[in-house]
C-alpha cells in the first residue's frame, strides 16, 4: 500500500452524528469505504449511504466509496447474527 496505514473501524448507529463526524474530521482520513450490506436501511439513521456521502463531503471534506467486494453475503451475516458462526469465521468469510 505504498507505506500508508489503513485503519478499519465500524460505524455503528447509536452514536450521535456530531460526535461521529467530529471524530472523522479529526482523524486525518481522506476517504471512508463503506462495506455494509444494508447501508440504505432506515436503521442506519444519519449513516444511510446517500446521507453519509453528503455529510462526509460537506462536513469532513472526505470521499465516500462503497466497496461491494468487501461486503459480507446475506447468508454469512445471517449465520453470524444467529450465532451459527463465530466472529472469526464471519470475518474470514
Amino acid at each position: 500500500m505504498g507505506g500508508k496505514i489503513l485503519q478499519l473501524f465500524t460505524i455503528g448507529f447509536t452514536k450521535k452524528a456530531r460526535e461521529f463526524f467530529g471524530l472523522l474530521s479529526d482523524s486525518g482520513a481522506t476517504a471512508l469505504v463503506d462495506i455494509r450490506l444494508r447501508n440504505r436501511s432506515q436503521l442506519a439513521g444519519f449513516a444511510k449511504r446517500d446521507d453519509l456521502e453528503f455529510f462526509l463531503s460537506e462536513i469532513c471534506d472526505m470521499h465516500y466509496r462503497q466497496e461491494l467486494l468487501l461486503t459480507p453475503t446475506e447468508q454469512a451475516l445471517r449465520d453470524y447474527q444467529r450465532g451459527a458462526v463465530s466472529w472469526e469465521q464471519y470475518a474470514a468469510e
